[in-house]
């Protein structure tokens, strides 16, 4: 979930696009002091690359997203027919998991459900997020920040550190990126109750900083964990437009779970 955030927050930009955006991303260990790198984020034109600190590559490009294998040279299309697949297949499993819970005695069935309650959409509620300005500002890295709380479903989950758009280079549209990722992916939860919601909650939550989050806090068991997202560059900056292809050469894969699996 929290790499649904993650992104969710990196798209929420100011209106308007110019030129492309840069944005590397670090976890900072506190206690020690090193960082390692959490995420590379290129947008331009209503695209998206995303990178992971083992190289694993997520394009987003007119309406659908591309996860990117380097060692296989293959790709995974992730648009609204397949995710749609996927959603009937998880529903498929979720029912048979229930009728097989259903023959269980009545204590150990109930405690299956508690347990299994949330992830099954048996409460059938959407995930709730809310975030709260908590009156106090910092710096990071020269950035200017107002802090906000994040909690999910009504347990302080996050600490942000939020940045005006107006003090951070460029103003791409990040937001215009990720809403047709948005969309596939809610029109996949309507199938799924667990998902229901999820990804609008984080979006709506999210778009009301207004602004990028350049530090991010976890919370663990009520207080703050001794890891931090930081963002460590931000700049504008001409992106090659080949770097929202899929390579050339490179084979589709089916999405496991997906049509035909």
């Amino acid at each position: 979930m929290k790499r649904i955030a993650l992104i969710a927050s990196g798209l929420l930009a100011a209106q308007g696009a110019c030129a492309g955006v840069y944005v590397e991303m670090v976890d900072h260990n506190i206690a020690t002091g090193s960082t390692e790198l959490k995420q590379k984020m290129y947008v331009q034109n209503g695209s998206g690359r995303f990178v992971d600190p083992e190289g694993k590559t997520s394009l987003i490009k007119n309406d659908t997203m591309y996860i990117i294998d380097d060692s296989d040279k293959t790709y995974i299309v992730f648009d609204k027919a397949t995710m749609q697949a996927v959603a009937q297949k998880i529903s498929d499993a979720m029912e048979k998991m229930k009728e097989q819970m259903a023959k269980l005695p009545p204590e150990q069935r109930a405690q299956m459900e508690q347990m299994m309650g949330p992830a099954m959409g048996m409460q059938g509620k959407p995930r709730t997020v809310a975030v709260a300005a908590t009156g106090k500002s910092d710096n990071v890295n020269g950035r200017a920040c107002k802090v906000w709380d994040v909690t999910r479903d009504g347990k302080l989950d996050e600490q942000l550190c939020v940045a005006s758009y107006s003090i951070l280079p460029g103003k791409e549209n990040f937001q215009q990126v990720f809403a047709s990722f948005s969309k596939i992916f809610e029109d996949m939860a309507k199938s799924v109750p667990m998902l229901s919601g999820m990804m609008s909650n984080e979006f709506d939550a999210l778009a009301k900083v207004g602004g990028f989050p350049v530090r991010s806090r976890a919370y663990e068991d009520g207080k703050l964990g001794g890891v931090e997202t930081l963002v460590k560059e931000w700049r504008e900056e001409a992106i090659p437009a080949s770097m929202f292809d899929v390579p050339t050469g490179y084979k589709q894969k089916q999405l496991p779970m997906g049509p035909g699996q």
